[in-house]
């Protein structure tokens, strides 16, 4: 009898792993080209595919924009990661896995006879999923053939439909299987992955690939116990097969290092980010503070034109024989004397650029206090209207309790008139009883 075992059991759903994004190191990296992709498409498209028309019919009929729903991914999960399983409120999986795979390293290794034929049975149950399970929408399915032994990652999205309220279609695995005619009972999930089990060992049978028994078979009735038994079994085989054991470490142990990794890259370009801005901050600071130089600069410039003394005299121009060295001393104070002007000459154009611009100033600056003495004006003038309207408020309301005040008076005034009348009238009916009279 063949020791070989079917492997069927919930897997962990990550993208990464599955997709070859990282590379583990229970992997041939020589042999990913040989792996068979079914479907490979990302969550969001999947999302979009399922649920889009249902999303789209029931924003148009909510009157209430705080009604609607803009994502039905982010309405169930948050900002959870797509490559990888989330969970929301209500429990229900972003997506699910299943890892299938027949034998271990020792019966059905990758390059075998016997790991050949397990290939083609995973191969021909991959292709019948869908079909087997119309309100399971498979957006990522792969069989890995370059690891020890051939095995399927089928990834899932639960399409729940025909619902009254919300909705019309929805995310739901236990909805899903009740249409699909596994009951709604806590175990249909167990039903669902014996059929699905059951199938795999036909498939074995039909490729004359020898399996060990099980307890029970398809179509017959497993009590609770049993449930659990197969349950444990499938535990069990995770367990013991060191293929997924292997793999499940290697995925969890990636997917904290990719965690580490990208929190590390968060603070490193969080660190950055204020490193850009003290950068920004000092390139300003040295920006203002080369405007003040040149501000000082020119304030100088300007002290030094008022304080220029005068050109000094001019060459002798009346041809009086002089010595030598008198005649190279003019020339000396010419030739200093014309440097002197020609800098006089550029002080006086830089001193006039600075009174320009000092005028400039002035004028915005004008402008400026004219518009806030304008706003103070205004702001006055409506403080003396507000106070204008204050005080005729109060003189109203002052000469509408005049008025109530008088209108009591006048009311209280009719009501003792009124009693008066009433007083009399009633002393003359009965003085005219009392002398026998009718009353007219």
């Amino acid at each position: 009898m063949a020791n070989r075992r079917i492997s069927h059991a919930k897997g962990k759903g990550s993208m990464n792993h599955n997709n070859r994004v990282h590379i583990y190191k229970n992997v041939d990296a020589s042999k990913i080209q040989n792996n068979i992709f079914y479907a490979r498409e990302n969550l969001e498209d999947a999302y979009q595919k399922c649920f889009g028309q249902a999303l789209e019919d029931y924003n148009a009929k909510q009157k209430r924009a705080d009604r609607k729903i803009d994502d039905y991914y982010r309405h169930l999960f948050g900002n959870a990661r797509k490559d990888t399983v989330a969970t929301s409120s209500n429990k229900e999986k972003s997506f699910y896995e299943i890892v299938a795979g027949i034998g271990d390293r020792n019966t059905c290794a990758v390059g075998s006879a016997d790991g050949e034929l397990a290939a083609k049975i995973l191969d021909e149950y991959a292709r019948g999923f869908s079909k087997r399970n119309p309100n399971f929408y498979v957006f990522n399915s792969v069989m890995h053939l370059d690891e020890k032994t051939p095995h399927l990652h089928i990834d899932y999205v639960p399409v729940a439909v025909g619902y009254k309220n919300g909705l019309e279609t929805r995310n739901s695995q236990s909805v899903a299987l009740q249409q699909m005619g596994f009951g709604k009972e806590k175990d249909s999930i167990n039903k669902w992955r014996i059929q699905e089990r059951q199938i795999l060992r036909e498939l074995c049978e039909k490729y004359g690939l020898e399996i060990a028994e099980e307890t029970q078979g398809r179509g017959k009735t497993f009590t609770p116990d049993e449930y659990k038994k197969l349950r444990d079994e499938a535990k069990e085989e995770i367990r013991t097969d060191p293929e997924i054991l292997d793999e499940i470490k290697e995925e969890i142990s990636a997917d904290f290092e990719e965690e580490l990794l990208a929190e590390q890259q968060h603070l490193v370009d969080e660190i950055e980010k204020h490193r850009q801005a003290v950068s920004s901050l000092q390139g300003e600071r040295a920006a203002l503070q080369t405007e003040l130089d040149k501000v000082e600069g020119k304030r100088v410039t300007l002290e030094s034109v008022k304080a220029y003394t005068a050109i000094p005299s001019k060459l002798n121009k009346d041809n009086v024989v002089i010595p030598l060295t008198q005649y190279n001393n003019l020339v000396k104070t010419a030739i200093e004397g014309a440097q002197s002007a020609r800098q006089k000459k550029e002080l006086s154009e830089r001193k006039s650029r600075l009174d320009t611009i000092e005028k400039d100033l002035a004028e915005k600056e004008k402008k400026l206090l004219g518009r806030v003495a304008d706003l103070d004006k205004t702001i006055a003038r409506a403080a003396s209207e507000t106070d204008k309207y204050k005080r005729l408020y109060n003189q109203e309301k002052i000469a509408a309790a005049d008025l109530l005040s008088q209108v009591s008076r006048q009311r209280d005034e009719a009501k003792r008139w009124e009693d008066n009348y009433n007083s009399l009238y009633s002393q003359h009916v009965k003085l005219k009883r009392s002398k026998g009279l009718e009353m007219s």
